[in-house]
């Protein structure tokens, strides 16, 4: 089983973020991902992606210039990009360190394919979140580092729509 997924079934108690995804989510394997270097930087990306989408991952870094430890400006910056890049926010694990999840972002490039400019991870488990109307309330002049799940800033309005928190 993916080391995400168990991750966040085992903390799903543990807040309305963790409950969210478990709820919701999927999760990507690392056999199903391959860490490789795009436009000089470390990414992790799904196998499959061909070499015509690596070129628009490529344009995309390029464009959006990612930053380490940034990974919710970074997913954003590429949906704003191009919206074939749809953000998904989660929990990412890294096997070699035997932690548990990161509360992480990344993309999936039409809707299927693992993009993570930040920092490749081996698991990840995370919600897709795709609705124009939310993600413009969190980016341009709104750009948050806080992410669209555990934004405190806005009182997890997210997770307050969809029932998840208390009021």
């Amino acid at each position: 089983m993916n080391p995400a997924s168990e991750y966040v079934e085992a903390s799903r108690e543990s807040s309305p973020i963790h409950r969210y995804v478990s709820d919701n989510g999927q999760g990507v394997s690392k056999r199903d991902i391959e860490h490789v270097t795009v436009a000089g930087r470390q990414v992790a990306v799904s196998k499959d992606v061909t070499d015509q989408e690596r070129t628009l991952i490529k344009e995309a870094i390029q464009a959006t210039r990612p930053s380490e430890k940034a990974c919710f400006v970074n997913a954003l910056e590429m949906w704003q990009y191009n919206t074939r890049f749809k953000y998904v926010e989660g929990f990412a694990v890294m096997t070699e360190f035997g932690t548990g999840g990161t509360a992480h972002a990344w993309c999936l490039l039409d809707s299927e394919k693992l993009v993570d400019v930040t920092k490749p991870f081996d698991h990840y488990y995370g919600v897709l979140i795709s609705e124009p109307e939310i993600l413009d309330r969190y980016t341009g002049s709104n750009l948050t580092a806080n992410g669209i799940l555990g934004n405190h800033h806005d009182r997890y309005e997210f997770l307050r729509e969809r029932g998840y928190m208390d009021d």
